[in-house]
């Protein structure tokens, strides 16, 4: 059966994390999936690897004194990516940390989807 490697950082991401997972497990029953979420994932099979909300930081005071903690997890994640040898790559919204994540996971050869609702703010003029 095959397994897919997902990662949200936060709680919006969570939530659009269990509804995409709840559209392949009614498409794909019995797809394995790994990685990091929250309570909505969790429901539709993923055992989080550690809680999101370790990754869920925003502002330099508060990014600052967890960097060693979010190097860490990057590691444990990217080596369970490639330990476990996933058929897919799912990351959801977190660009800072995913777009990490993703450079890491390259080598693997795994497609990667980056996974994110549009934002109001990046359709205003200029970007």
């Amino acid at each position: 059966m095959p397994s897919i490697f997902i990662v949200a950082t936060e709680p919006s991401a969570d939530r659009l994390g269990g509804a995409l997972m709840a559209e392949i497990n009614r498409q794909v029953p019995g797809v394995k999936f790994m990685g990091v979420g929250g309570e909505q994932m969790a429901v539709q099979g993923l055992q989080s690897l550690f809680p999101y909300e370790d990754l869920a930081v925003m502002g330099l005071a508060e990014v600052l004194p967890a960097i060693p903690r979010i190097w860490r997890r990057l590691n444990q994640l990217a080596a369970l990516a490639t330990q476990a040898k996933p058929a897919l790559i799912v990351t959801i919204d977190g660009q800072d940390f995913n777009q990490r994540l993703a450079k890491r996971l390259k080598p693997l050869g795994v497609p990667h989807v980056h996974y994110v609702a549009p934002k109001v703010w990046a359709w205003r003029q200029g970007r």
